[in-house]
């Protein structure tokens, strides 16, 4: 018995008269599907012929997927009636359409299940459910999401788990390798973690390969901390794996990809497996396809990892971690060829040679041969250099069926060459010359030269790293001698009001004393250390700008005070210095990663904290006078402000990127407050005054020059802090004094003169655009101040007056306009006036303050809204309000157009066509709005039409280019444009056709009696590839015939036919070929002879005399003219029919004396025809006009057939092919009878020599007869007969009658079939069954009769018969006999008139499941249904606004056991409005409705 489970039918409660009874289960039944991982349950145990239930013919692929991109699953279903596919997920809803869309390709019949920008929240186990009346079918599949970046929600959820001490949910899963664009700057010396990584996973044997390249010396210490790192690795594996082996490390293969491999066993199979590239995580997917370029693949215990379409970046370190341990490290390097393997011309049983330099040690190459991998063997030889870097193959005893190209493939990188082995000409024929000792080929170049300076390259690299391993050592082990460090000025200021001061140990390499006033050490980017010089007479040195890996400190000075640490881009710590004569301490400008701060100072004159870029706070240092220290241009995450000074004067918040708050202060006297320090593309330099009066350039992160204005005083003249990549530099006083060069600068920064000690600052602004101060005359100040803008910031221009006053009302002479910023990107809103006056900024109606990312400045009659970093939330409405006057401008943030680095890897790849091909571009991008996509070829936009064709979806556009040709070849670039900005990807189109003909004409370098010589030049246009070989063809005159002799390299443009007869004249044509195919030909324009001969004039042509089966006999005349020259004898020639080439019947030495020949070289049944030419001393001459085609065949014959079938039986609906095969001479005429009358029309009859073919297309029972055919010619005739029986199986015979004559027998009789008139063939079998045996058995057969007499029949029995009616086609159903036997006459038992009570399941429709309200977009599918019951059951009708709509087609509408479906393909605008189900049966009329709204 099987085991049966129970499934949960579809139908709705109450259905059919037996809804009562019905309890929502029914007998289901598991079944098996052909595809793996589905499962299926049919409803029923036996399906209806022509039903089936369910089944996936492809089932949807789990997918890996980077977050952001779109996820799809597709699936294939089967079964009828059509079944319904609905898609779920276990732990979610899938019912957001904006998440979620299910659609259905009628054309391809795939059912398509779509997640557009899919989020991590959505990595989950999704199920496919296809469901119709007879079953349904499931399958699941997997979707895992990579999630990328730092998400903002997730930051409460992090500080809890920070507070919990849950360190290890808070941390992100990254590699402990740092990827190159987080990478800090390394220290000098400083050991590289791949390195340890490497170790980790590799051999024993390499060790000494890996420490040599990194530069690691010591190897003791090494394998001390290497042994420690392994246990601690091994313990953490432990917990997730174990039986960790065989690591395999990256290799290139030969179909063209990379991988590496390992095998372990996981603990918890559910642990997630993650892949990495040089610390960055890469997406991959589990199964082999071309939808992503990693892939990572289990069988058995073995993980491996493979990669495809290399590319030089994909070179790189690879790691393979479970959760957050790491499990497997590899280094993917490529390698170059200093020197490719060249054409190597070898002699036959001589040895061949290829050699080739690498850039880099590389232990084996993987060496091809006519596109198979070779190894070490009896016929190659593979050498290595010592050093590793010369490769070289042996070709042994070469031959020339070696001929070909070999290759030797270095990773991504090959080269190739040709070896052309020549046939030894002096050979004795049949003999094997003797192997030659000699060497063919080389690369023609000083290999070991060229590889020595590869070497000293390789080992000047590690020696470079050795030295600096050493000196970290060094500056470690001084570090922890030193007993204490020096004390520095603290810029926390306030401690101690006293004199005292914190100095900061300066490192002895970092000062530089000298005796002599020194210009300021500004800016240097430098991976060393940057200081100030010392000067004489205690002015200040400024240290600026120099972005050191090191440490930025002030120099020191000869009267006591410190040289400024200005500027420095330091990793350590860079700080202002003490002064005791009260000039000016700068710490400006260090883009620290510790701390900038301004020193304490004993007179009161202020400490400036400029322009440190430090991960910390910078700010103002105390003075003892009360007034504050300022806090300038700090790119400081903390908060960088200028304080208050008691004499009212303003201390300066200069430059500052802070991500906290930089503003320029109050002052009391009404002077300016700076807020310096733009980040200037352009260029940042001081104004000119002609008082002394103070005019900043600050800072200006330019990439041209920044340099300090001209004074005509010893005041001070800032240039400072340009991050320039060209020169930054002090300007020029006319009183000799300094004015500083504090640029951050890629070029040379460097401090002016002074000779009155004055203070020359190196300040760092860091503008966008153009930052400098206006001219004034009479000593009030000109900020060109901190605009982090794109634009121009400037000071403006005084004469006599703050502001020159135009006269007349405020008005605004530049007000604001729309503008568009790019997100993380500073930007700023300009409004000017024409006179100077407040104003207010407004942000959607909201007063807007400097803070929070934005600064309101105003200089003059400028007014300045400065956004630092555009988020989404700065776009909106801003309004500027004067008085009553105001402008407003809309800004808009958003982001340029981008493109996925995957998607742009494919479509950077060449697209290579043949001419005539269609060439094919695609470029995916994510969707956006205002975005324009544009085709460009060669710089050249292109439009759709003619031959072009282009393509715009929402999230990808395709170009496509018909039936390209050669001139099509060049760059085509897309564009994708937003009013953010633009960006382009490029690829190349390459056309490729067969070269054309070899440039002419063809000239005769010589000819004699035994060679001709002939030279061309090569074709103009080779095809786009270069032409490999020329293929020469030879035609002798008076054949037409042409022969190919051979081929020739494409360096060679000329051939020599050594196999030429005296006298005979040839034809040549030459072909250029490249890998596309053959150019046209080259011809001589004249047929060339060889040598001077004179031959005899053509004979007569031939007569054929006789024919048979086995020889012709011809016959001819001697030729007219001799030439005066006796004739030897004859050649005589043949060609078979329906070919081109002459074959001589004799040699030209065995000539035929005669003038008649029996030809017996010959084919039954071919035709022939013959030529003769004839023989004198020179040769045999022109051959004669050829003669009449003869048959070799025996004589006219009777037709006779050959082995025909004479009976053949068809099933009804069948084709009739009745074939038979004569022999008859000449070909006879045939026709063909039914029953001795002619065929009908319908009967198609096909004759081809020697077989007839009757043919009836469709056969019926009437089609039945004898066909005779019958053939005739002059010699006879011949019949033959076929019996033709058309007929199908038998229909069942009539009712079965049991009819006991005697005691122990039953005469079993029945009608007869149907059939039985028409078929004389037809029998009939009868099968027996009783109760003791249970077991049906034939007991008679081949019964011609109706009746049939069953002996031994037992009382108390049953018995059962079965009566089939057979015949050629097989048996008929059964008729079943009335049961015989006990019980057979058993009286019916009266009730004795108690009446059973009679149940009546009627009952009018209700709505069991009403509609529900659907809003899908235009063009969705939408799928609506209710369920109905009623007993009899209803009529259904659906109605939309009151018009029924069940035949119209454009609605799907089923009814299954009361669930009432309607399905509309893609919605339609008119399709919305009210729907309304009506079910009526005879007891009443239910109904329910609905409303759908389409959406746009």
């Amino acid at each position: 018995m099987f085991k049966r489970t129970k499934v949960t039918d579809g139908t709705a409660t109450g259905q059919g008269p037996d809804a009562e009874n019905w309890d929502g289960k029914e007998v289901g039944f598991r079944k098996k599907s052909k595809v793996p991982g589905v499962m299926i349950t049919q409803y029923i145990e036996k399906l209806p012929e022509g039903k089936s239930h369910p089944d996936f013919t492809r089932k949807p692929i789990a997918l890996t997927i980077q977050e952001g991109k779109f996820a799809f699953f597709k699936a294939i279903v089967t079964g009828d009636p059509k079944p319904t596919v609905v898609w779920s997920r276990n732990n979610g809803d899938v019912s957001d359409p904006a998440r979620y869309q299910s659609k259905y390709d009628p054309n391809s019949n795939e059912h398509t299940f779509e997640m557009p920008h899919v989020k991590p929240d959505q990595a989950d186990t999704y199920k496919c459910f296809a469901k119709n009346e007879y079953g349904q079918a499931m399958v699941t599949v997997v979707l895992n999401v990579i999630e990328v970046g730092f998400k903002m929600t997730k930051a409460p959820q992090q500080q809890a788990e920070v507070a919990n001490c849950n360190f290890k949910k808070v941390l992100k899963r990254r590699s402990k390798v740092v990827p190159k664009a987080e990478e800090p700057e390394k220290k000098e010396g400083e050991i590289d973690p791949k390195f340890w990584e490497l170790l980790m996973s590799a051999d024993k044997k390499d060790y000494e390969r890996i420490c040599a390249e990194f530069g690691v010396t010591d190897f003791r210490w090494m394998l001390k901390k290497l042994n420690e790192m392994k246990r601690e690795r091994e313990e953490e594996q432990a917990e997730f794996v174990k039986n960790l082996s065989d690591l395999k490390p990256i290799h290139i293969n030969a179909d063209g990809t990379a991988s590496f491999e390992l095998e372990f066993d996981l603990l918890d199979p559910s642990s997630s497996i993650y892949l990495y590239k040089d610390g960055e995580m890469i997406p991959y997917t589990k199964e082999l396809g071309d939808k992503m370029k990693h892939c990572l693949r289990k069988v058995g215990r073995k993980y491996i990892f493979s990669m495809r379409d290399l590319m030089p970046e994909d070179a790189g370190f690879y790691q393979l971690d479970v959760e957050d341990v790491n499990m497997f490290s590899t280094d993917f390097k490529m390698v170059d060829f200093l020197v490719k393997i060249q054409e190597v011309k070898a002699m036959e049983r001589e040895d061949a040679v290829f050699e080739c330099v690498i850039s880099a040690p590389l232990s084996k190459l993987m060496w091809f041969g006519k596109n198979m991998p070779l190894e070490q063997g009896d016929k190659y030889d593979i050498e290595v250099s010592e050093d590793k870097l010369i490769h070289r193959l042996v070709v042994k005893d070469c031959m020339v069926v070696d001929k070909g190209i070999y290759a030797a493939c270095a990773g991504i990188k090959s080269c190739n060459a040709w070896l052309v082995v020549e046939a030894d000409k002096g050979a004795p024929k049949g003999k094997k010359t003797a192997r030659k000792t000699t060497r063919a080929g080389g690369s023609g170049t000083d290999l070991q030269k060229v590889a020595q300076e590869q070497q000293q390259i390789l080992d000047k690299e590690r020696e470079e790293r050795k030295e600096k391993i050493k000196a970290a050592r060094e500056a470690a082990a001084e570090a922890a001698a030193a007993e204490e460090p020096e004390k520095t000025a603290d810029s926390g200021a306030g401690k101690d009001k006293g004199a005292a001061v914190k100095v900061e140990r300066i490192d002895k390499t970092s000062v530089a004393a000298t005796t002599t006033v020194a210009g300021d050490s500004g800016s240097g980017h430098s991976a060393g250390k940057a200081s100030g010089g010392a000067k004489q007479d205690g002015s200040h040195a400024d240290a600026g700008g120099g972005h050191s890996a090191g440490k930025a400190s002030g120099g020191a000075r000869k009267d006591g005070s410190i040289a400024d640490a200005g500027g420095g881009h330091s990793a350590g710590k860079a700080s202002g210095g003490a002064k005791q004569d009260g000039s000016h301490a700068d710490a400006g400008g260090g883009h620290s990663a510790g701390k900038a701060s301004g020193g304490a100072k004993q007179d009161g004159s202020p400490a400036d904290a400029g322009g440190g870029h430090s991960a910390g706070k910078a700010s103002g240092g105390a003075k003892q006078d009360g007034s504050h220290a300022d806090a300038g241009g700090g790119h400081s995450a903390g908060k960088a402000s200028g304080g208050a000074k008691q004499d009212g004067s303003h201390a300066d918040a200069g430059g500052g990127h802070s991500a906290g708050k930089a503003s320029g202060g109050a002052k009391q006297d009404g002077s300016h407050a700076d807020a310096g320090g733009g980040h200037s593309a352009g260029k940042a330099s001081g104004g000119a005054k002609q008082d002394g009066s103070h005019a900043d350039a600050g800072g200006g992160h330019s990439a041209g020059k920044a340099s300090g204005g001209a004074k005509q005083d010893g005041s001070h003249a800032d240039a400072g802090g340009g991050h320039s990549a060209g020169k930054a530099s002090g300007g020029a006083k006319q009183d000799g004094s300094h004015a500083d060069a504090g640029g951050h600068s890629a070029g040379k920064a460097s401090g002016g003169a002074k000779q009155d000690g004055s203070h020359a600052d190196a300040g760092g602004g860091h503008s966008a655009g153009k930052a400098s101060g206006g001219a004034k005359q009479d000593g009030s100040l000109a900020d060109a101040g901190g605009g982090h803008s794109a634009e121009e910031a400037s000071g403006g221009a005084r004469q006599d007056e703050p502001l020159a006053d135009a006269g007349g009302e405020p008005g605004i002479t530049s007000g604001l306009s729309d503008i568009h910023a790019i997100r993380g990107q500073p930007a700023e809103l300009t409004v000017k006036m024409n006179t100077d006056c407040d104003g207010a900024w407004f942000k959607d109606g909201e007063p807007l303050k400097s803070g929070g990312g934005i600064s309101i400045t105003k200089d003059a009659n400028i007014h300045k809204l400065t956004i630092h970093s555009c988020r989404d939330t700065d776009s909106g409405l801003l309004r500027f309000v004067s008085g009553d006057l105001s402008t407003e401008g809309r800004i808009t943030v958003g982001d340029v157009p981008e493109f996925d680095e995957d998607d742009l890897h494919k479509f950077s790849k060449p697209v290579i066509v043949r001419v005539g091909q269609n060439a094919a571009f695609k470029m995916p991008f994510q969707p956006q709005e205002s975005l324009t996509v544009s085709w460009f070829k060669d710089g050249t936009e292109l439009k759709d039409g003619g031959g072009v064709k282009i393509v715009r979806e929402p999230n990808h556009s395709r170009l496509l280019l018909r039936d390209c040709l050669r001139s099509d070849s060049g760059e085509i670039k897309i564009q994708l444009k937003n009013p953010f900005g633009a960006v382009e990807a490029t690829s190349q189109l390459i056309v490729l056709d067969r070269p054309g003909p070899p440039e002419g004409p063809v000239e005769t370098v010589e000819t004699t009696s035994s060679v001709i010589e002939i030279k061309w030049n090569p074709p103009k246009d080779d095809g786009g590839s270069a032409v490999t070989n020329y293929i020469i063809e030879r035609q002798e005159r008076g054949h037409s015939l042409w022969t190919k002799l051979g081929d020739v390299s494409a360096e060679k443009t000329s051939f020599r036919d050594r196999n030429v007869t005296h006298g005979k004249k040839y034809s040549y044509r030459i072909y250029a070929e490249n890998p596309q195919g053959l150019s046209d030909s080259l011809e001589t324009a004249d047929s060339i002879m060889a040598g001077i001969m004179i031959l005899s004039g053509p004979p007569g042509k031939p007569k054929v005399v006789s024919t048979s089966k086995t020889c012709i006999n011809l016959t001819w005349t001697p030729p007219e003219d001799d030439k005066g020259v006796p004739i030897i004898g004859y050649q005589v020639e043949k060609r078979k029919k329906d070919t081109n080439q002459w074959l001589a019947l004799n040699a030209i030495n065995e000539p035929i004396e005669d003038v008649n020949y029996a030809v017996k070289d010959v084919t039954e049944g071919a035709e022939y025809e013959f030529r003769v030419s004839a023989i004198n001393e020179s040769g045999a001459g022109d051959a004669s006009p050829p003669s009449a085609m003869a048959c070799a065949k025996n004589p006219n014959m009777r037709p006779c057939f050959k082995d025909p079938e004479d009976f053949l039986v068809v099933r009804a609906g069948n084709s009739v092919r009745v074939k038979i095969s004569y022999e008859a001479e000449p070909p006879p005429h045939i026709t063909w009878l039914k029953d001795d009358e002619p065929i009908a029309p319908w009967i198609n009859v096909i004759n081809t020599e020697g077989m007839s073919q009757l043919v009836i297309p469709s056969s019926k029972r009437s089609d039945s007869a004898i066909y005779t055919i019958k053939a005739k010619n002059s010699v006879g005739e011949a019949f033959f007969d076929v019996e033709v029986r058309v007929t199908d199986e038998p229909k069942c015979p009539g009712p079965v009658e049991l009819e006991q004559t005697v005691y122990g027998k039953v005469a079993v009789s029945w009608v007869p079939s149907p059939d039985q008139e028409l078929d004389d063939r037809l029998y009939y079998v009868v099968s027996q069954h009783d109760s003791n045996t249970r077991m049906w058995k034939t007991v008679a057969d081949r019964l011609f009769a109706n009746t049939y007499t069953a002996h031994n029949i037992l009382p108390g029995i049953e018995y059962h018969f079965r009566v089939y009616a057979k015949n050629d086609m097989g048996l008929s159903d059964p008729s079943q006999s009335p049961t015989w036997g006990a019980n057979s006459n058993r009286v019916p038992i009266s009730s004795n008139g108690v009446s059973s009570m009679e149940i009546s399941f009627e009952r009018p429709p209700s709505i069991l499941v009403p509609l529900k309200v659907h809003t899908p977009p235009k063009g969705y599918q939408l799928y609506m249904t209710c369920a109905v019951r009623g007993c009899p059951t209803p009529n259904v009708s659906w109605y939309l606004n009151n018009t029924c709509i069940n035949s119209d087609k454009n609605y799907y509408i089923t009814n299954s056991c009361g669930v009432c479906s309607m399905y509309i393909l893609r919605v339609r605008e008119n399709d919305g409005g009210e729907y309304r189900v009506v079910a009526v049966n005879s007891l009443g009329k239910a109904e329910c409705s609905t409303k759908l709204t389409v959406r746009d």
